[in-house]
């Protein structure tokens, strides 16, 4: 599905979506004027749930709606590690992690304090924030690329 408004981003909700195989995901919520899909990602670890997070702008549809995430067109998307229970059933969706070149946009910190580091791209049309969980300003590195972001857990990205 190509995005007419933005066409410069439709490289990066495609790369996206097929990072994570395309997962059906599931409106849970509207807040003001946005709707939130989610999905939960496999995890070994007994005490961590980890999920996909859209944020669309809000679409009308009820609570529970289905939707590929190819066919959302999201204004913040995160991955996260998260202790709300209202999610816990959510179905898993699994994936692999992609090693593909494609996938190594490189990030440059823009800022950070000590709860948030700040990425840019050479490309300048999206930045990627990782939460930071024990409060240390440089809990990051200061250059990294898209899928270490992504594999944080912590990671949250926004159009520029």
């Amino acid at each position: 599905m190509q995005y007419f408004q933005y066409p410069e981003r439709d490289y990066i909700y495609k790369l996206i979506y097929t990072y994570y195989n395309d997962p059906i995901m599931i409106k849970i919520k509207d807040i003001e004027k946005f709707s939130m899909y989610a999905i939960q990602l496999p995890c070994l670890l007994m005490n961590e749930k980890r999920f996909l997070i859209a944020l669309t702008i809000n679409d009308g549809y009820k609570t529970g709606h289905q939707e590929k995430l190819s066919n959302l067109r999201w204004k913040s998307f995160m991955v996260r590690a998260l202790n709300d229970e209202s999610l816990f059933s959510l179905p898993v969706h699994n994936y692999t992690i992609k090693r593909d070149e494609n996938y190594m946009i490189d990030l440059s910190i823009k800022s950070r304090n000590p709860h948030i580091s700040i990425y840019s791209t050479k490309t300048g049309i999206f930045q990627v924030s990782l939460l930071h969980t024990k409060n240390q300003e440089y809990e990051y590195p200061n250059e990294g690329n898209l899928v270490s972001a992504l594999e944080t857990f912590q990671t949250i990205l926004d159009w520029v």
